[in-house]
């Protein structure tokens, strides 16, 4: 299964689509999930991946399971599937709790071997959002936690982590810094009413806490941390490499390969690399005390 997902930077000028289109298509992959699709072009978006037999597509704006909320987001994630998509085990309401529902997803993929539950999420940055980026992490990693020992993958923006470290640790953008011992130390004290550590654990509910979730990084799952850390989104002088775009898998999937087109971020289609991972469904999964 090859599976590919790209923050597509709110994507609806006409030049743009038909580029990122074709790139998507000359990879034939079986899912694609996208990050910032501009809702107002929903269908311009969608017409092509269709005709690269992407036949099965839905919308996160479109319609938004809470009532009494408004789609407050100009973009949206959409997912788009060789095979079928039907409703997600416990319903779709579970976004509702989420800052802006709209920049989550969750579907169940009718593949061949299996229907695999698969998730998408445009987590919002920090500076033009504080603390809202947070409740979207904690929302997400809530419905992690409650998702059925099945086959499951979480793609998307994160908007995270400020770096990896060689020693499989990562560094959040809540302060925290590896001391001259080497040990890693958070900031403390409280930014807009809330502890730092609130940060630093909200992040981590979804990126490092795979005990709880059942979730694994598939690039580090492949590749390990020693090599260097691929830069996902174009970043501005000074800031440094930035890898905000991930895929996790269960233990239900072995991670043949991965990586980033990174071209495509260089020819400017969108500020961020899109990911690629192929994937071989297990015939015999792991027990939990023991799955690489």
């Amino acid at each position: 299964m090859y599976l590919l997902s790209w923050n597509v930077d709110q994507l609806g000028s006409a030049k743009r689509i038909e580029a990122v289109a074709n790139a998507i298509g000359s990879t034939g992959p079986d899912i694609v999930t996208l990050q910032e699709v501009r809702s107002g072009h929903a269908s311009k978006v969608a017409e092509p991946l269709q005709r690269y037999g992407l036949e099965h597509v839905w919308h996160s704006h479109e319609p938004l399971p809470c009532s009494d909320r408004k789609v407050q987001k100009e973009y949206h994630c959409m997912i788009a599937s060789r095979w079928p998509l039907t409703d997600p085990p416990g319903g779709d309401t579970w976004r509702c709790a989420a800052p802006f529902p709209e920049t989550l997803g969750r579907v169940a993929v009718s593949a061949p071997a299996a229907d695999i539950d698969l998730f998408t999420a445009h987590i919002p940055h920090g500076s033009g959002h504080g603390w809202k980026k947070i409740d979207t992490f904690e929302t997400l990693a809530l419905a992690l936690r409650g998702g059925t020992d099945s086959p499951r993958i979480l793609t998307g923006d994160f908007n995270e982590p400020k770096a990896f470290l060689s020693s499989g640790q990562l560094l959040t953008f809540a302060g925290e810094r590896v001391d001259s011992d080497g040990s890693m130390s958070t900031l403390r004290g409280t930014w807009r009413g809330r502890p730092l550590e609130d940060w630093s654990r909200g992040v981590r509910s979804v990126l490092a806490d795979t005990s709880r979730h059942g979730l694994r990084d598939a690039y580090r799952d492949r590749h390990g941390f020693a090599v260097a850390t691929p830069v996902t989104h174009r970043v501005t002088r000074g800031e440094g490499p930035r890898c905000f775009d991930h895929t996790f898998v269960s233990r239900h999937f072995e991670v043949v390969d991965c990586g980033y087109h990174h071209e495509w971020r260089r020819e400017r289609w969108s500020d961020h690399s899109a990911m690629w991972t192929k994937l071989r469904l297990r015939t015999e999964v792991p027990p939990l005390e023991n799955w690489e």
